[in-house]
């Protein structure tokens, strides 16, 4: 009798197991708090598949090293964007702050100021409109989305009365070698956009500054009452959104050579959607750094995949308008 009963006690364990572990892996696979975490390396996996069966030539390792490369000014703007839309904000000026620091470093190095000295000015130009967004948005207390769109026209402007909207040439030896050569399979510029990445996932998840940042976009009631100072940290978000664009100046002129004082405003529309796709919440709160720079490369991938079969360039942004929605569908309503 018991040694009957046994296994077929045995048998009803292991199923009811079984149904335990497919039951949980539905509830997984189903669940919104899944889909907000996986949403940007899971449709990356798909696309990446889907363009290397459409495409012979996708899958290859110069068409991945020039992805690669060609996602780091789309990368730095996404995790540039995300300090601000942590705080449950947005910075519609990284464009125009990208091409306003472009101009300047042009005009530096034009000037004999040498490599160095013109980064930083790049570098300082970022941080400063970044001050100048977290001053009216943190202190003044306009709403950033009008504060933004005024920064915006205000370094759009600057730039084009400077340069006249003419490019600069920048014909610099250690850019050209930034940008054309490899380490190992991967190119200088995205091996150092990398690193700047892992960087500030540091600071997100392993600082107090990281801690206070999500805290403020969460509850900014809740923030004075545990003793923040809300002001100056919502000024250090825009900060580093401001510092990610001057960075992005730079990586762009080594990109194409020259200065561009023309504000391309494709990059904040590709910025927040990777942004949004990676997880960070519209409303404040929930962040990281990883999920927005896999949401560039994905950005990025479905670009060239297109291109590269044949589809034309015009129904681009109607793919990054898609995909907006649909990541902004996951996070809504999520802290």
């Amino acid at each position: 009798m018991t040694t009957t009963e046994s296994p077929r006690k045995e048998a009803s364990s292991v199923s009811s197991n079984d149904e335990s572990s497919r039951g949980t892996l539905a509830r997984v696979l189903t669940s919104q708090e899944f889909w907000t975490r996986a949403a940007a390396p899971v449709a990356l996996a798909v696309a990446f598949v889907a363009f290397s069966i459409a495409a012979p030539n996708f899958f290859t390792a110069v068409n991945i090293n020039g992805m690669l490369a060609d996602a780091a000014i789309p990368i730095l703007l996404a995790v540039g964007m995300t300090f601000a839309v942590m705080l449950a904000g947005i910075d519609l000026s990284q464009a125009s702050t990208l091409a306003f620091a472009s101009v300047l470093f042009g005009i530096a190095y034009g000037a004999g100021w040498g490599l160095l000295l013109s980064f930083l000015v790049a570098v300082a130009v970022g941080v400063g409109v970044g001050v100048l967004n977290g001053f009216f948005v943190g202190i003044v207390r306009i709403p950033d989305m009008i504060s933004t769109l005024g920064t915006m026209g205000l370094m759009m402007g600057l730039s084009l009365i400077i340069s006249r909207g003419i490019p600069e040439p920048v014909s610099d030896p250690v850019l050209r070698t930034i940008a054309s050569d490899s380490l190992g399979p991967f190119r200088w510029n995205f091996l150092i956009v990398l690193m700047i990445v892992i960087v500030l996932h540091v600071l997100l998840t392993h600082t107090p500054l990281g801690t206070h940042l999500l805290a403020v976009g969460d509850s900014m009631d809740a923030s004075k009452a545990m003793g923040l100072r809300v002001s100056r940290i919502k000024i250090i978000g825009y900060v580093i959104a401001g510092l990610m664009a001057g960075l992005a100046a730079v990586a762009l002129i080594l990109y194409v050579g020259s200065t561009q004082p023309a504000a391309n405003t494709d990059y904040v529309l590709k910025a927040v959607a990777a942004t949004v796709l990676g997880g960070t919440s519209l409303f404040g709160g929930r962040a990281t750094v990883w999920g927005p720079a896999l949401g560039a490369l994905l950005l990025t991938v479905l670009q060239t995949g297109m291109i590269m079969i044949g589809v034309e360039a015009f129904y681009e942004q109607a793919v990054i308008g898609i995909v907006v929605l649909a990541a902004a569908t996951l996070m809504r309503g999520r802290k």
